[in-house]
Parts: C-alpha cells; sequence; structure tokens
C-alpha cells in the first residue's frame, strides 16, 4: 500500500532527483521531493509522522547534511535515513553514524541499489 511507504529524496542534482523518484514509485513509494534543505525541512516538519524514510544528499548548498541529520533527528529518533555522498571521508561517516543515520550510499552508486538500501531499513 502506498501510504505505508512514503519517503523524503532530498537531492539538489535535479536530473538525479527525478530519476530517483520515478524509480521509487515504479517500486510503490509515495514520494515527496526537495531540491534544498530548507525545502526538506520544511516538507519533513509537514509530513514526518507518514514518513518511512528519507533520502539525504550530504553535500546541499545551502546548508550542510550534518546539521540537517541533526534537525531531522531532534523531530524523530525513529526515520531511517540514508546519506548519499561523493566523499569517502571515514570520520564524517563515523559522526553522522553517532547521530542516527541508518545508511551510505558513495557516489556514483547503483540506483537499484538505493532502492535495497531504503527497502532494507524501512
Amino acid at each position: 500500500m502506498l501510504e505505508d511507504k512514503h519517503i523524503l529524496v532530498i537531492e539538489d542534482d535535479y536530473d538525479l532527483l527525478l530519476m530517483m523518484k520515478k524509480l521509487f514509485e515504479i517500486h510503490g513509494f509515495k514520494v515527496l521531493t526537495a531540491l534544498t534543505a530548507r525545502d526538506g525541512r520544511r516538507k519533513f516538519r509537514k509530513s514526518y509522522n507518514k514518513l518511512k524514510a528519507v533520502v539525504l544528499d550530504l553535500s546541499l548548498p545551502d546548508q550542510d547534511g550534518k546539521f540537517i541529520c541533526k534537525y531531522f533527528r531532534k523531530k524523530s529518533k525513529n526515520i531511517p535515513i540514508i546519506i548519499t555522498t561523493g566523499s569517502e571521508d571515514r570520520t564524517l561517516k563515523i559522526e553522522l553514524e553517532k547521530i542516527g543515520v541508518d545508511g551510505f550510499l558513495l557516489k556514483p552508486f547503483n540506483i537499484t541499489e538505493l532502492v535495497q538500501s531504503v527497502s532494507r531499513v524501512m
């Protein structure tokens, strides 16, 4: 049932965001999207009681991904967060795990791996 699989995808690359949205919808997800951290926080606030997962690009132009993760964790400890990033910074990964991030995908990632990662944490 679609309403059981609401996710929020925050990604500043418009083409990648659209591709991810379409892929998730094909797999039965109801997808909210945001191109900026600000819009992502707004959609999270409005919908966090329905969300089953968040996919978050760590490098957004308007705000640091670590800050956004902390914000999401203050609102809800239970919604899984999957980080997509081009960085292999192990120190940052450890810090994000301490905040409560549930998974990481290194860009460029296999798009099928993305859906599997989200399904696994839900």
